[in-house]
């Protein structure tokens, strides 16, 4: 569930070039959605602007063998969306967009005997963070640099690049509804109308053209927002969809982690728990964790402790000895007994209920997964797959990656590992769709 990707890692990534076609479907007249946009002073300013030749060097000095299509500007926006709870609230997200020049225009219509450039929209949902300083609008804000796949998929591929911060981080005060489908689906879907809506308002050429990315946490909240836009928003036309290694059947993570000896990273699933006590009155956090790492659970989750600081502070393996890791270390007895034996299980009934795959997809969507990922198991993928498939769907596809590799000792996770792998098929795979390209 790394969220951390390096422009340095993604020179996998095909050249690609936005002058052999953009935008190709005509969805006029349905780019007005949502009133949730919240304007202020600062909305059309931008917090990231870098131009094309800032971008260009630094690909050259990776040796991506890329060109840069323009420079990038991102935009911080405020929006409305609902928590776990059903309750309005205020969140953010970043919007980049490739900076369009009137040279770029005149020569778009040259090289393309006149038709009209348009812009298609992605929304990329980042993997698991745990400090709100970890954001996207709070790591752009702080360095002013791009971020990584904004700059892939804005600055090279030409799309524009929402990324929602989710509820939790950003301008959002609650707390973060960790692999929760409805908030974190709401949070994305109305990441987009408010793109759109600020679209509109800033005059940028869009078609109407909405894809779909995210990888590990932001892999679950990508499906979960497919399935929200298919059944519920038809005014969003979703082109595809790629969800990467998330952890879509909750209720198997759970019976795979309490039967295994040792957890591959204990924050993760105690996250979860803690979202799910903070959601739901039947979880309770005193029944599930035992009493020595209680107090742990109730704070280290709240923003402001780092990934390194949730590990170690609770059952680790730092000692050398893998028992230290293991599940009785954290979870009490009598809970797992009850999870691994009684399907009426609060926690398990909940895990069903957000596992985003009780769905049959209408849009092409490809499930890409390193075959040896450690922390999320590529069987969630296959587990996905075959639900779809047995519920008739025609257009997904499973993508094993193999090959991956991690040295530990430089605390490299084949997880983390695979993330640009899998980006580097996804953005021309959308670049083609959006050139009405099978």
């Amino acid at each position: 569930m790394v969220k951390e990707i390096k422009l340095t890692l993604i020179s996998g990534v095909v050249a690609l070039t936005l002058l052999s076609g953009c935008g190709g479907y005509d969805n006029e007249n349905k780019n007005v959605v949502g009133s949730n946009l919240i304007l202020s002073q600062e909305t059309f300013k931008p917090i990231v602007d870098v131009p094309k030749a800032a971008i260009q060097a630094g690909l050259n000095a990776q040796g991506a063998g890329q060109q840069a299509l323009l420079g990038i500007k991102s935009y911080k926006i405020n929006y409305k969306t609902t928590d776990a709870h059903g309750k309005e609230i205020v969140a953010s997200g970043l919007i980049t967009i490739p900076a369009i020049t009137p040279q770029f225009m005149a020569a778009y219509k040259k090289d393309n005997n006149g038709s009209n450039f348009s812009l298609s929209i992605v929304s990329d949902q980042h993997g698991t963070i745990f400090t709100k300083a970890e954001a996207p609008t709070a790591e752009a804000l702080a360095t002013h640099r791009p971020n990584a796949l904004a700059t892939m998929f804005s600055g090279v591929a030409g799309f524009m690049t929402v990324q929602p911060d989710y509820p939790g981080y950003g301008d959002s005060n609650v707390s973060h509804p960790f692999i929760l489908e409805k908030p974190l689906a709401n949070s994305t879907v109305d990441m987009i109308e408010a793109a759109i809506a600020f679209a509109n308002k800033a005059g940028l050429p869009i078609n109407g053209q909405v894809f779909l990315s995210g990888y590990s946490e932001g892999g679950y909240a990508t499906m979960a927002a497919a399935k929200e836009i298919q059944e519920h928003h038809p005014e969003i036309h979703l082109m595809a969809v790629a969800p990467m290694a998330g952890p879509y059947d909750l209720e198997k993570i759970g019976l795979g982690v309490f039967s295994q000896p040792v957890m591959a990273f204990p924050p993760y699933l105690a996250y979860v728990i803690k979202a799910y006590s903070d959601t739901y009155d039947d979880v309770k956090l005193s029944d599930i964790i035992v009493d020595k790492y209680l107090p742990v659970v109730k704070t280290v989750f709240d923003g402001e402790h780092n990934a390194t600081v949730a590990y170690v502070s609770l059952p680790n393996i730092l000692s050398g000895n893998p028992s230290d890791q293991a599940p009785d270390k954290l979870f009490k007895a009598s809970f797992m007994s009850d999870y691994q034996n009684d399907p009426n299980d609060p926690l398990r009934k909940h895990f069903i209920e957000n596992s985003p795959i009780n769905w049959k997809p209408a849009v092409p969507m490809k499930l890409l997964h390193c075959t040896n990922d450690e922390i999320i198991p590529y069987a969630m993928s296959q587990i996905a797959y075959q639900a779809f498939t047995k519920q008739g769907a025609k257009s997904v596809e499973l993508v094993p990656i193999e090959g991956v590799t991690a040295d530990v000792t430089k605390q490299e996770t084949v997880h983390g590992n695979c993330a640009p792998v899998a980006y580097s098929k996804v953005i021309p795979w959308f670049a083609q769709i959006r050139k009405g390209e099978k």
